[in-house]
């Protein structure tokens, strides 16, 4: 054992260190590979850099394992002979050695100390992130999270999934995530419940089940091997990076292909990114699992939007993004609770929500009816404070403000049970539920949320506004769409390119071939020269024959060409077109932004009040217990 020690220690240090160049080496070639797929399918690119991070693991192996099999595979009796030779040969180069070799060969044994050491800290964290996931599998599941089950094992029978896909709830997340292998697990956060529409969860939890489909998870999982192994070389961590984004696109295809809603998950991912920015979580997500908001968003939504497209820059960029951020305005919001109905909410109430950073926005109004209808809109709050959530429940309305954790809803729809036609506070202190009704708490409480209100109100109105321009916008889009499925018709034009050049060159043999013919006719007697001149007569007709097609064919491009041509024009005045109409979304969404950081500071203070009013309630005796079970 120690002698093989003996034998490892120098030969691993040694590949660790020729890895630093062999590592740029793969760098340089992948980066140039890659550059010139850049228009190609992300599959093949996926493929190029997967391929050059698994060379990245296998050259210093077989370096080591050669370096180790040697020795013992060459061994043998050296003949008498040769002793004098190797002696002096040895003197010599000892003598010349430079002094930095040897300490270098000296210094192998501590850098193999300190590879080890970063080696060991990230298999640890992996070693983590598979008990995290474990851990969160075995978390129980409320009754009220079924029929999200329901609907990911329909997802997944679209997908052919011959393994059931579980479906766990958690709070410690900012973007759905997916795990495993024999046994599948997707983690969705629970705020997203609250926060968007059930079809856009949909598209999200579509892009995990494309992860499960393809094993992405094994792919993963080597991939952290490999990070912990070389974590010493940037080129590293850029080609896991750059596999992780391609395998974002594969994904994002893939579900956009299964589900056949491209722009769906486009504004799912839009919204997710919000979402994603205002909240924030107790723990950060494994590189294990992957989740759906990695890699570069404005290109998966590009990809999603216009497949098959080049990335474009910034001035159409930034009018595609603001068409699928606009769009996310007019998607009510998804409601709480078993027996919820659709909301009612409006595209202001969306956009007041990511704006404040996932503050509780304004109740907004509802339109006007022919009957009066109770707002079913529920903004929710989330905190990990458990002991001091609170719920604002009004008789109107079927939905409620309350900042807590989703686990206090079923608590507070009780109390909206018990309490009946009545406007209340739902609180809770010390692991117990209390209640107040109190007409002058109640007057106080809604006094000190009348500016949120107020502001909410404002937001509506420039929601009302976006949503004419996002309208507008998508228009433009549809029209560059249909435009860009004309421009394909340019494979005609490829097709008689390849043609001309197949007829060039039949017409090359022939004028070789009429040479020839030429030159044998020069020295032919009168009846071989008329053999000739038939044989060179019969080459002219085909000569004129190729001629005929040639001019055929540079007709057929010439037709094209002009068709592009008149393409090109409307595509870019609809480019002018849609650079105009982004102005006004930028303006509406930088006084959108500053409203909501305005909100933001009105809904610190307005909580401040309620939960000083709550504490005089209780002082007074006001706060009624209720009959809950306290957790």
């Amino acid at each position: 054992m120690t002698d093989f020690l003996a034998q490892l220690v120098p030969a691993l240090g040694r590949a660790l260190l020729h890895f630093l160049w062999q590592g740029a080496l793969i760098g340089v070639l992948a980066a140039i590979a890659l550059r010139l797929m850049r228009d190609a399918r992300p599959q093949a690119r996926y493929a190029v850099a997967c391929s050059a991070l698994l060379l990245c693991a296998l050259v210093p192996t077989l370096y080591v394992v050669a370096q180790i099999w040697t020795p013992a595979s060459t061994g043998g009796v050296i003949p008498a002979g040769d002793d004098v030779r190797i002696t002096a040969l040895a003197i010599v180069t000892g003598d010349v050695a430079p002094d930095w070799a040897s300490r270098l060969d000296a210094a192998l044994p501590t850098i193999v100390l300190l590879w080890a050491a970063g080696a060991g800290a990230l298999s640890l964290r992996m070693v983590a992130g598979l008990l995290w996931i474990q851990r969160l599998r075995a978390t129980p599941q409320a009754a009220a999270h079924a029929q999200w089950q329901t609907r990911l094992d329909a997802l997944a029978q679209r997908f052919g999934l011959r393994r059931d896909v579980a479906l766990r709830v958690v709070q410690s997340l900012s973007s759905p995530v997916s795990a495993g292998w024999w046994r599948p697990i997707v983690l969705l956060p629970a705020g997203l419940l609250t926060r968007m529409p059930a079809d856009l969860v949909e598209a999200l939890l579509a892009h995990e089940l494309a992860h499960i489909r393809r094993h992405d998870y094994l792919v993963n999982l080597l991939q952290n091997l490999a990070e912990a192994l070389l974590f010493y070389h940037p080129v590293t961590w850029w080609l896991s990076r750059r596999i992780r984004d391609e395998r974002e696109h594969i994904a994002d295809r893939l579900a956009a292909d299964v589900t056949g809603q491209p722009r769906r998950l486009a504004l799912a991912l839009s919204e997710l990114a919000e979402w994603s920015c205002s909240h924030t979580v107790d723990l950060s997500t494994p590189n294990l699992a992957q989740a759906a908001h990695g890699g570069h968003l404005m290109s998966r939504i590009e990809q999603l939007v216009r497949p098959g497209a080049r990335p474009v820059r910034g001035g159409v960029a930034l009018p595609l993004v603001g068409v699928a951020i606009a769009c996310l305005a007019f998607y009510a919001h998804a409601q709480i609770g078993q027996d919820a109905k659709p909301a009612a909410a409006t595209s202001a109430q969306a956009k007041a929500d990511a704006a404040s950073h996932g503050q509780p926005s304004a109740q907004p109004k509802a339109k006007p009816a022919a009957t009066p209808a109770k707002s079913a809109s529920t903004t929710l709050r989330l905190k990990h404070d458990d002991e001091n959530a609170y719920a604002l429940i009004s008789k109107d309305r079927d939905g409620f403000r309350m900042s807590g954790s989703t686990d206090d809803i079923p608590e507070i729809e009780r109390a909206r049970r018990s309490l009946t036609n009545q406007d209340f506070i739902w609180f809770r202190r010390d692991g117990k539920a209390y209640v107040v009704s109190d007409a002058d708490t109640m007057a106080k409480v809604r006094d000190a949320w009348r500016d949120s209100d107020r502001i909410g109100e404002q937001m509506e109105a420039l929601g009302d506004q976006m949503e004419v321009h996002g309208n507008k916008m998508e228009a433009l889009g549809a029209q560059m769409e249909q435009l860009s499925a004309k421009a394909d018709d340019d494979r005609a034009i490829n097709a008689s390119s390849r043609r001309m050049e197949r007829l060039a060159d039949q017409q090359s043999a022939l004028a070789e071939r009429q040479s020839e013919i030429a030159s044998q006719m020069a020295r032919a007697d009168g009846a071989g020269r008329d053999r000739l001149e038939a044989t060179m007569d019969d080459l002219g007709r085909q000569m004129d024959e190729l001629g005929r097609q040639m001019d055929e064919q540079s007709r057929v491009i010439e037709q094209q060409t002009a068709a592009l041509a008149a393409n090109q024009g409307p595509m870019e005045a609809l480019g002018r077109q849609m650079d105009e109409a982004s102005k006004p979304m930028d303006a509406l969404g930088r006084q959108m932004d500053a409203l909501g950081k305005q909100q933001e500071k009105i809904i610190e203070e307005a909580e401040r009040k309620t939960r000083v009013l709550l504490d005089s309630a209780m002082a007074r005796g006001l706060a009624q217990p209720m009959p809950l079970v306290a957790r």
